[in-house]
C-alpha cells in the first residue's frame, strides 16, 4: 500500500545549532599558552639584554596576558576579548621581530597562524591572518627577491587556506557527532535524553518567572495495525510523516522529541492549557486530512498536560501520559487534557 504525499528525511526545524563551531576548549588552550609563555619569557629576557627593548617588552606583555586569559578560563568567563588583546599582542611582537632579526624569522609565522585558526572563533582568526598576510607579504618583498617573496606570501596563504578547510570539515564532523547525538536518526525528533534538560529549563522557568509550558503526548493509533498489515516500510513513513506534519504546524520555539516507536511528546514553551489544546485540536484535524495512506485513515490520540507549581519531570511526563491513556480508553482520535486541580479526572477537549 503507498504512503501519500512522502515526506522528505530531514532534521527537525527547531532548536538548528550554529554551522560552525569553535574548535578551542580550555584543555587545548591551557596547553597552548602555558608552553607558548614558557618559551617566549627566555626570548624576552634575550632581546632585552640584545637591546630590542620594546620586543622584550611586547613579548612579556603577551605572557601577561596570556595569564590573564588563563585566570579568566579557571574562573569560567568568557575570553573572547581577552584572547583578542593576547593575539593583538603576539602581532606587534611578530612585526619587531622580523623588524629586528630581519625576513628570516618570517617562517615561524607560518605555525603561529595555523595555531591561531584552531584557537580563536572563525571571524577572528580571519581577522587576525589577514593582518598577519600583510606583514609577511610586506617584509617579504622588502627584504627578499621578488620571486622568493611571491613564493613565501603565496605558501603562507595556501597553508592559512588548507588550514581554514581542515577547520570547517572538522566543524562539520563535530556538528554531525553532535546531531547524531541529540536526534532520532530517522524522523530528525530530539531524542529522549534531550527531554529531560528541556523540561528542566521549562519548571525552572515556570518556578521562577511564571512562564507556562505544555507538553502534548502524541500517540498514533492502532500502529500495530498498521504495520501487521502494510509493512514496516510503510510504518516507518507514517512515522515520518507525522512528524513532517508537527514541525510545520508548531512554532520556532517549539520541541518535538520521540519518546516510543510511535510516541512523541511535542513542548509548547511560554503555552497554557488553552493554547496547548489548540494545537493539539489543530493536530488532530490535519493528520485526518493528510490521509498518510490511502484508503486507510490514521488518526492519532494526545494526552496535553500544562506545568504548575511543584511538578516534577516525572509526574509531568506521567500525567500527560494518564492523559493519553483517556483518550484511547475513550475512542481514540481524540484529546484529552489532565486535570491537575483533580488528579482522579481528565477534562475532554472535545473533537
Amino acid at each position: 500500500m503507498e504512503v501519500t504525499n512522502k515526506p522528505k528525511l530531514s532534521l527537525a526545524k527547531h532548536g538548528k545549532e550554529s554551522i560552525s563551531l569553535i574548535i578551542g576548549n580550555r584543555k587545548s588552550l591551557y596547553a597552548i599558552l602555558f608552553v607558548s609563555s614558557g618559551l617566549i619569557i627566555p626570548l624576552a629576557v634575550k632581546n632585552y639584554y640584545l637591546g630590542y627593548n620594546l620586543l622584550a617588552f611586547s613579548l612579556v606583555s603577551f605572557v601577561v596576558a596570556a595569564g590573564f586569559v588563563v585566570r579568566a578560563l579557571h574562573r569560567g568567563t568568557a575570553i573572547t576579548m581577552q584572547a583578542n588583546i593576547v593575539v593583538t599582542l603576539l602581532i606587534v611582537s611578530i612585526f619587531l621581530t622580523i623588524h629586528h632579526l630581519g625576513v628570516e624569522a618570517i617562517y615561524w609565522v607560518y605555525p603561529i597562524s595555523i595555531s591561531l585558526i584552531f584557537i580563536l572563533t572563525i571571524k577572528s582568526a580571519i581577522v587576525f591572518n589577514v593582518i598577519i598576510m600583510g606583514l609577511v607579504s610586506g617584509f617579504s618583498f622588502l627584504g627578499m627577491a621578488i620571486e622568493e617573496a611571491a613564493r613565501v606570501s603565496v605558501s603562507y596563504l595556501v597553508t592559512v587556506l588548507i588550514s581554514f578547510a581542515i577547520l570547517m570539515h572538522v566543524n562539520k564532523l563535530k556538528q554531525r557527532l553532535v546531531e547524531e547525538s541529540i536526534r532520532d536518526p530517522m524522523t530528525g525528533a530530539y531524542n529522549r535524553r534531550q527531554l529531560s534538560v528541556n523540561l528542566e529549563n521549562c519548571l525552572v522557568q515556570k518556578k521562577r518567572n511564571n512562564i507556562n509550558s505544555a507538553i502534548l503526548m502524541i500517540d498514533i493509533d492502532h500502529f500495530k495495525y498498521v504495520n501487521d498489515s502494510f509493512g514496516h516500510n510503510v510504518g516507518d513513513e507514517v512515522i515520518k510523516h507525522l512528524v513532517n506534519i508537527i514541525n510545520e504546524y508548531s512554532r520556532e520555539g517549539d520541541l518535538l522529541f520521540r519518546v516510543g516507536g510511535e510516541e512523541f511528546i511535542l513542548l509548547l514553551h511560554d503555552t497554557n492549557s488553552d493554547g496547548a489544546l489548540h494545537v493539539a485540536d489543530m493536530l488532530l484535524g490535519i493528520v485526518v486530512a493528510k490521509q498518510m495512506i490511502l484508503n486507510h485513515m490514521v488518526t492519532v490520540s494526545i494526552g496535553v498536560c500544562a506545568s504548575f507549581d511543584n511538578l516534577s519531570q516525572d509526574k509531568w511526563i506521567k500525567y500527560a501520559d494518564t492523559a493519553l491513556y483517556h483518550a484511547k480508553g475513550s475512542g481514540r482520535n481524540q484529546v484529552q487534557l489532565y486535570n491537575y486541580c483533580d488528579e482522579s479526572r481528565v477534562i475532554n477537549s472535545g473533537v
